[in-house]
């Protein structure tokens, strides 16, 4: 007993060992996002006659075939089918347009940076001296280009089952692996691991062909390819299925390769969400830490699923597990809490933004969750010191239902921004002297659209100079940024227009506006906004 006590513990060791060493040695990628630096025509500009094309400029190297600029006018109708350009340095992109009439039109862009990170977002222009510009058809466009209801619900299915099976799988191999089974165990052993590896399998084709899709533009065998050969995300989906067909063919012959697999295919999914998208500094950090977060659900789902399979025809085999899984249960939800919480102050740099997401308060909700789960857990350790097994079952019954409902919420989660999402600003504001709008679109750091409308309320009086700062209220030591524009003739209706890159970085910003009429006499606005 000692002498299988003391495998099982050398087995765990090495591979907590392994997987660490492999996490810090992995070599990370060093690139960061890219972000539009300039846009021609710029976002929010008015045409006379219509542009010759659209030129953006990002700071950063994009990935090659991967990229579009679609063009939408007021019906959601795409107008340009032609592929852009790309420049040699693949930093800009160019779709030469057709003579467009008069209107509104909404574009949209879609590229993926160095590393593997889609970049989408769209703006509007209008063409035509008497065209009404009308940035909402921004809105109705982007609807028309939204999956339906139905579509969503598929989807955020298909990822749970893939969550739920990702988790179940390599728990169920782990405990397999590090605790020893009868010989008359190992029958149902198999066949519950074929079933899972079946569900893996088919959730994973299905996560990975949901996700293809989401990122292919013109849906042709070359953007196909590249996606998958040339990206982050791709090269992830690609293993995931190799990995999870692999292990038909691998899995319960050497309790070292069934561990092996179970960090690689953990490993492999790290690099497919949240945790690769960070900055190079901590993209590392955040990989290690969404895989020891796996890992512990793993051990924590794949130990409830054992003492459930071997319940009513092992009792005494699981009489002896219940205290090994419970102290190894208490651990893994001490680091999936730890991991949870780091997780969630590198995502999410204030805590009220929580409040703001959906992503945001399905974590509270998972979060509650796991609470309930540790009572549960004190309520099994003390009933298993009374040897209370009807109350055991009925408990880890309840435990495992609620696993269920985690592994779906964090399914769901995977795919959703954890930031509220930057509206573009519209300030609007009257008083007995003046009224005026103030637009920033899009409200996002890089290259911007400033636009302020004013109109003068007194008899006789006119409008003489507006000035516009952002004040950046996160470092005070952070001088105002103005936003110079251009002088105009004093009257009693004015309205001042640039583009350019004066709102730099996220955080807290004050918008501060001041407007001179022609008795000199000042008056000084301030909007409060949050770059996400």
């Amino acid at each position: 007993m000692i002498f299988i006590l003391s495998k099982r513990t050398a087995i765990s060791h090495s591979f907590i060992l392994f997987a660490l060493i492999f996490i810090f040695l992995v070599p990370q990628e060093a690139c960061a996002h890219a972000t539009l630096k300039m846009a021609d025509p710029a976002p929010d500009s008015e045409w006379e006659e219509s542009p010759k094309e659209v030129v953006l400029t990002f700071d950063e190297r994009l990935e090659d075939e991967l990229y579009s600029i679609k063009v939408f006018n007021e019906n959601g109708e795409r107008i340009v089918n032609a592929k852009p350009e790309m420049s040699k340095d693949q930093t800009s992109i160019k779709q030469p347009l057709p003579d467009l009439p008069d209107g509104n039109y909404v574009i949209s862009y879609n590229v993926i940076s160095a590393d593997g990170h889609p970049i989408r977002s769209s703006y509007v222009i209008s063409v035509g001296e008497e065209t009404v510009f009308q940035r909402d058809i921004n809105q109705q466009v982007q609807e028309t280009q939204k999956s339906s209801a139905g579509v969503n619900a598929i989807k955020s299915a298909v990822r749970m089952l893939f969550y739920m099976a990702l988790i179940l799988i390599t728990g169920w191999i782990v405990w397999g692996t590090v605790y020893s089974l009868k010989e008359e165990m190992k029958p149902t052993f198999r066949r519950r691991t074929f079933q899972l590896q079946t569900a893996l399998f088919l959730t994973t084709v299905g996560v990975g062909v949901l996700q293809l899709l989401e990122l292919l533009d013109r849906r042709t065998l070359t953007e196909v390819v590249s996606i998958l050969t040339g990206t982050t995300v791709g090269i992830s989906l690609v293993a995931s299925v190799l990995l999870s067909l692999l292990g038909f063919f691998v899995l319960l012959r050497y309790k070292w390769i069934d561990l092996v697999w179970v960090f690689l295919i953990l490993s492999v999914k790290t690099f497919n969400g949240h945790a690769a998208a960070f900055e190079s500094e901590i993209r590392s950090m955040s990989l290690e830490l969404a895989f020891i977060h796996l890992l512990s659900a793993a051990v924590w789902a794949g130990g409830l699923m054992y003492i459930l399979t071997y319940w009513k025809k092992q009792k005494e085999h699981i009489r002896q597990f219940l205290p090994f899984f419970s102290q190894a249960a208490l651990i893994s939800m001490v680091m999936l809490l730890l991991t949870g919480s780091t997780y969630t102050v590198i995502f999410v740099p204030e805590l009220d933004y929580l409040l703001q997401t959906l992503w945001g308060k399905l974590l509270i909700t998972k979060v509650a969750l796991v609470t309930i789960v540790f009572g549960i857990g004190a309520i099994l350790r003390y009933k298993l010191k009374k040897k209370k097994e009807d109350s055991i079952s009925r408990l880890v019954k309840f435990d495992f239902s609620l696993m269920l409902i985690i592994l779906g919420i964090v399914g769901v989660m995977t795919y959703m921004n954890p930031l509220p999402e930057n509206e573009p600003l519209e300030w609007e504001n009257e008083d007995q002297h003046i009224e005026f709008t103030t637009s920033i679109s899009p409200k996002t750091p890089g290259y911007n659209h400033f636009k302020v409308t004013a109109n003068t309320l007194e008899e006789d009086v006119e409008i003489k100079r507006v000035e516009l700062f952002l004040i950046y209220r996160d470092n005070l030591e952070i001088e105002p940024i103005p936003v110079p524009f251009s002088e105009i003739q004093q009257s009693d209706h004015v309205q001042f227009k640039v583009n350019g890159s004066y709102l730099p970085i996220e955080g807290n910003w004050t918008v501060e506006l001041r407007i001179l009429d022609s008795e000199d006499n000042e008056k000084v606005y301030h909007k409060e906004f949050i770059v996400y």
